[in-house]
């Protein structure tokens, strides 16, 4: 992308953005919905060991002719202390909980063949992902309770990421849809979207934060009691830092974008 400031390069920006926007919305109108289909339990997907077999029900609605929608939960009776979702298309919301094990629950769209789920548990390393096979629409929605203190990892291609009430280190990185982070204890945080925006609030402070994005803006909220080192740089955009600011600082934030606001402040 070009990083050259001044009115030209604001223009492709935007010319982008509307691009990528126009593809979301398209991506949007194929996960909204879908029309009557039945799965048995568990279809088009692999539960990995120490986990509850996994219930499916299809669900009916509006959407493209011949889309189908089915919910699957598992549970991981086993151990996690690490956490992998690579997702392609659809949000993923992961909350922090009591543990010590976890539990998944996926909503899978396709126009014609389930995708293939999988769950793999090695040791106390948790990855869920999943394939599409070649079809109009096809994708996956994941929403996981997980162990507080678990570290998470995330990488979504189009769709939302949420992430509520962690303590480990958090890793997340979409190429569009919009991070959204909040009452965060984590001591190292790293978040990144291409073509989104990137909103993250601690109740601890953070030790090392990273928040980076193309297009789009980034809030920062973190305890007003601790000073920070901050560098913040929105090449087209206002910066606004009103957080307490120290040079000397254990506590770093880094934030960039090209196009779009940048605000660092106490948490509200």
């Amino acid at each position: 992308m070009d990083r050259a400031r001044g009115a030209a390069p604001a223009i492709r920006r935007a010319g982008s953005v509307a691009l990528v926007t126009g593809l979301m919305a398209v991506a949007g109108l194929g996960l909204a919905g879908c029309t009557s289909s039945s799965s048995s339990p568990g279809a088009g997907s692999t539960p990995e060991t120490g986990s509850s077999p996994g219930t499916a029900s299809a669900s009916p609605g509006l959407s493209v002719p011949g889309t189908h929608k089915a919910t699957a939960r598992y549970q991981i009776t086993a151990p996690v202390s690490t956490v992998v979702i690579v997702s392609h298309v659809g949000n993923v919301t992961v909350t922090g909980g009591s543990g010590p094990g976890a539990s998944v629950t996926q909503q899978v769209y396709y126009s014609k063949t389930p995708p293939t789920t999988t769950r793999s548990l090695s040791g106390t390393t948790l990855t869920v992902t999943y394939d599409c096979p070649a079809q109009l629409v096809c994708g996956v929605a994941y929403t996981l309770a997980v162990p507080r203190s678990a570290a998470v990892r995330v990488t979504a291609g189009a769709g939302s990421v949420r992430l509520t009430g962690l303590a480990g280190s958090v890793t997340a990185k979409a190429d569009v849809g919009l991070i959204n982070a909040t009452g965060l204890t984590s001591a190292s945080v790293s978040l990144t979207t291409r073509v989104g925006g990137i909103s993250a609030t601690f109740t601890a402070a953070p030790t090392a934060v990273r928040a980076s994005a193309n297009v789009g803006a980034i809030t920062v909220h973190v305890p007003g009691t601790t000073s920070y080192k901050i560098a913040a740089d929105a090449r087209v955009g206002k910066t606004t830092v009103s957080a307490r600011q120290s040079a000397s600082s254990g506590h770093a934030i880094t934030a960039t974008t090209d196009v779009g606001a940048i605000v660092v402040a106490p948490s509200p």
